[in-house]
């Protein structure tokens, strides 16, 4: 029997991303984005917690986002969930938007 790889995912508030980054997530299709993830319905986005980042633009992962990528990996996480009813995180920064 072939054990089957699982990974773990957080949900938290999409008030971590900032607007513009929101918007460029929003507005562009997810084979262009600079990190693996999609769409969750009209209510966020789930990514990969990417652990590097690709550096050079259109490819560099959003600072914001990159940095909860990297608590979300110190979290022991391999995905994130942004959600626009789930909870905000104390240790990240948030952005009202």
């Amino acid at each position: 029997m072939t054990t089957l790889e699982t990974r773990r995912f957080v949900v938290i508030s999409t008030a971590h991303v900032s607007e513009t980054t929101a918007k460029r997530l929003d507005n562009t299709p997810p084979k262009d984005w600079p990190c693996l993830g999609g769409p969750y319905g009209e209510y966020g986005w789930f990514l990969y917690a990417h652990d590097e980042n690709a550096g050079v633009w259109p490819d560099t992962i959003p600072d914001e986002l990159f940095n909860v990528m990297t608590w979300s990996r110190r979290q022991g996480f391999d995905y994130i969930l942004f959600d626009c009813d789930a909870d905000q995180v104390a240790d990240l920064p948030t952005f009202d938007w």
